[in-house]
């Protein structure tokens, strides 16, 4: 890797620095480039044409877009690199150290296109969902106003744990129910509206956790509700977005919002009970 990473340097510096110099002992053209047998430079350089080896390198080998010759008189004591074209070897050329080819026929340009569209895809997702994971949760608490703030000190004093017991047990049926209803292609829609449930409540929960870490963060000036619910959906957002860690972090986020979504409905229903009887 460190032979790679110091070859690839000196591609880019000899072509951002020096492009068209040629010193006594090294070798930089934009066309078709020969070492005569007998002939020793340092390094070789040659983007956009084809390199003849015929006598002796001391360095590294560098062809881009052009194909590279060695011949049986060849001593290339360095690294070989050839982007976008072919190494034909001679027998009896000396070669000293590594030999990196890489084709840019058809099949590898349409993998890595296909590769940095997966790519750039997936970093556009993770974008809009960390943004969406600060936006909603700002939203809900400025268009909910009293209601939504009075649900939110509501669970400010909750403990932790124990949303997360319940969360942990609401996802069992909820993850149990959802396998009973795959079954049949009736329970698909119910399903749907399950999971259109899901995504409100761990919205409804991300709200509520971000308002809690905001409420850490207490400045010189008392900071408005909806401030102290943008502190803390940045900083859960950049903590979703660590490799690995992040899973975890979104994982105990989704078993909180199930908790406090889970005891809401079971206070309304009791409620509602209550009042009936």
């Amino acid at each position: 890797m460190r032979k790679i990473f110091y070859t690839l340097s000196c591609i880019t510096l000899f072509m951002l620095l020096i492009p068209g110099i040629a010193s006594a002992q090294s070798i930089f053209e934009h066309q078709n480039t020969t070492v005569p047998e007998g002939q020793t430079v340092d390094d070789v350089y040659v983007v956009g044409g084809d390199a003849d080896v015929l006598g002796q390198v001391t360095g590294v080998v560098v062809v881009i877009n052009g194909s590279l010759h060695i011949g049986s008189t060849a001593n290339i004591k360095g690294v070989i690199v050839v982007v976008g074209g072919q190494v034909i070897q001679d027998p009896r050329a000396a070669l000293g150290d590594d030999v990196y080819n890489i084709s840019l026929d058809s099949p590898t340009q349409n993998s890595l296109l296909i590769g940095g569209g997966l790519v750039l895809g997936l970093w556009v997702l993770q974008l809009a969902g960390s943004l969406l994971m600060i936006l909603v949760p700002v939203l809900i608490r400025i268009i909910g106003k009293q209601k939504i703030a009075a649900f939110t000190d509501r669970y400010q004093r909750e403990s932790m744990g124990r949303l997360l017991y319940i969360g942990f047990l609401s996802g069992l049926i909820i993850a149990a129910l959802s396998a009973l209803l795959l079954v049949t292609i009736i329970g698909i829609p119910i399903l749907i509206l399950i999971l259109l449930a899901v995504i409100v409540a761990f919205a409804v929960g991300v709200t509520v956790l971000s308002y809690r870490i905001g409420e850490m963060f207490r400045g010189p000036k008392q900071s408005s509700d909806w401030m102290k619910v943008l502190i803390g959906a940045s900083i859960i957002a950049a903590f979703v977005n660590i490799p690995f860690i992040g899973w975890i972090v979104l994982y105990l986020i989704a078993l909180v919002s199930l908790g406090i979504s889970t005891q809401w409905i079971f206070k309304k229903r009791k409620k509602n009970d209550s009042r009936t009887s």
